[in-house]
Order: structure tokens, then sequence, then C-alpha cells
């Protein structure tokens, strides 16, 4: 396990990422349908800089229905330059060492995330969808 703490700068820049709402009309009215929450998480490598990693939560229905719902936060992580040079970057997992190392900095991507859902789907004066704050997301990665 790599130590985030020792590689990277501690300011790190968390920022909204993409959101995408797309309400379906429905043609009629449907029988049970089932709310899909899938969690992504992406690490791209931005050289000589640092790491950009992405939290996304999508909700889908299943069979198609009401809406599809995208949320993306991300995180600029620069490199501390003192020891960046220790690790063949391109060779890690980045997305599997952030989930790993950075709880915390995790859960605070996926709370913002929670909170921005709970927001738009409430929006249309509706009971908001509060999706999970602490669930293992599937990790991803980007080179």
């Amino acid at each position: 396990m790599i130590d985030f703490n020792r590689y990277f700068l501690h300011d790190n820049q968390i920022f909204l990422d993409n959101l995408n709402y797309e309400m379906i009309k429905l043609e009629k009215a449907q029988g049970d349908v089932r709310l899909n929450c899938k969690d992504t998480i992406v690490a791209q490598l931005a050289e000589k800089v640092g790491v950009k990693v992405t939290f996304n939560r999508t909700l889908t229905f299943d069979p198609e229905g009401m809406f599809n719902l995208s949320v993306t936060f991300g995180v600029m992580m620069k490199f501390n330059p003192v020891y960046v040079s220790e690790i063949d970057w391109k060779n890690v997992d980045l997305a599997g060492e952030f989930k790993k190392s950075c709880p915390a900095l995790l859960t605070n991507l996926m709370s913002r995330t929670s909170l921005l859902v709970s927001e738009i789907t409430s929006a249309a004066g509706q009971m908001p969808i509060v999706t999970p704050g602490g669930v293992a997301p599937v990790a991803g990665s980007a080179k």
C-alpha cells in the first residue's frame, strides 16, 4: 500500500466534475421498478503534476423509468516533489490505492455526491432519494 501522505501534498482541490439529470417521459404507468445505484472510481495520472481521482454515482431504473442521474465529484491530488520520483506511477493501480489509502477523502467525495443526489431528487417536491455514503465503489484506473 502506498503512503499517500508521503507522496502527495495536503492541499487537495475537490470539485464537481460532472452532473447529468435526464427526466424520462413514460407513456404508461409501470409495475415494479427497481432503482439501481452504481459507484465508480477512476484515477488518471496528470504527468508531473499529480493524480486526478473522480468518484461517480449513477442512478437508473429497471425497467427504464422516471429519470437517469449521474453525479461526479473529483479531487486533484498534487505530487510532493521531494518524493514523487521514488515510484513508477504509470504501473500503479491508482484508483485501488486511493480507495485503500484515502478513506477520509473518499468519504468526503461520497458524502458530497449523496447530498447532491438527495437535493436533485427532491427538487420537484418529492421525497429525496438518499444514497449510501459509505459503500465501497468499484475501482477503475485510467492511465
